[in-house]
């Protein structure tokens, strides 16, 4: 087993020989349509290798081609999102990247690991993602910080008027006490939108901002039977919300922040 685009110990992988790309494991039972496609250019088309109860999805894929590309990454993503809410079955994904060898190393990990991989999706069964993020709207989180923190206010009252390239240490102090001040606000809203959404959901995950702006960033694993109670308690909470954080719901989704216990985003197949 090998990650795609990269060299094992022989080498560099030998001009015009394939792998199988692991996109994922689903259930036994699951049919994957001629219309799939994964990686590559061309597109190669996806099948199911099967063995027990459990399936993987794979296409056949160039060693020496290496992956990564933002294309890659999303035709990955958008196939198994696909599955896990089009199809309405569990999906547990591989992680990004990985390769075996031919169709019969495939069977192998899932012999190995038949009854792990089963029990994970038995758990995802019936199960989606959504991602909730909220952004502060600027003038009202300034607003808030300058209100809440008198130092802050001090020391741009300070600053005003002043020319920018005078008192550069006060304006590296004025900016370290506006990162910390969201970084605190931040760290509320995100506890108080998870106990907003507590009731609806089964677990939820926190997310890092990718943001400055961002005022929280959280997974949540909702039952498929009640999404639509999700949606409806996150729309409530983008109304109360509305004059100071814009509010933007993202999914459903295959369940990707809640493989293996919630930690982790892909499953592991123990190369």
């Amino acid at each position: 087993m090998r990650q795609a685009g990269t060299t094992d110990s022989a080498g560099t992988a030998e001009a015009g020989s394939t792998g199988q790309f692991l996109y994922g494991l689903v259930p036994e039972n699951v049919e994957v349509t001629a219309q799939a496609r994964g990686l590559g250019d061309p597109l190669g088309p996806v099948t199911a290798v099967r063995h027990g109860e459990i399936a993987a999805l794979v296409s056949e894929i160039p060693l020496d081609v290496r992956v990564g590309r933002p294309d890659d990454l999303l035709a990955y993503q958008q196939l198994l999102d696909a599955i896990a809410v089009t199809a309405e079955v569990p999906v547990l994904p591989a992680r990004f990247g990985t390769v075996l060898a031919n169709r019969e190393a495939v069977t192998e990990l899932l012999a190995l690991r038949h009854d792990e991989y089963r029990a994970a999706l038995d758990d995802l069964d019936g199960r989606i993602e959504y991602v909730v993020r909220a952004r502060y709207v600027e003038r009202t989180l300034l607003t808030d910080v300058l209100a809440e923190n008198p130092e802050i206010a001090d020391l741009r009252d300070r600053l005003r008027g002043q020319p920018e390239n005078t008192s550069v240490d006060l304006r590296i102090r004025l900016g370290e006490l506006i990162h910390l001040a969201v970084e605190a606000r931040r760290a509320v809203d995100t506890e108080r939108l998870v106990r907003a959404l507590a009731p609806s959901c089964l677990s939820s995950v926190p997310q890092p901002a990718r943001h400055e702006q961002d005022a929280a960033r959280v997974a949540f694993l909702v039952e498929g039977r009640r999404s639509g109670d999700f949606e409806d308690a996150v729309a409530a909470l983008a109304e109360r919300w509305q004059e100071r954080a814009t509010v933007r719901l993202i999914g459903p989704a295959a369940p990707w922040d809640f493989v293996g216990g919630g930690s982790s985003a892909e499953m592991d197949p123990g190369c």
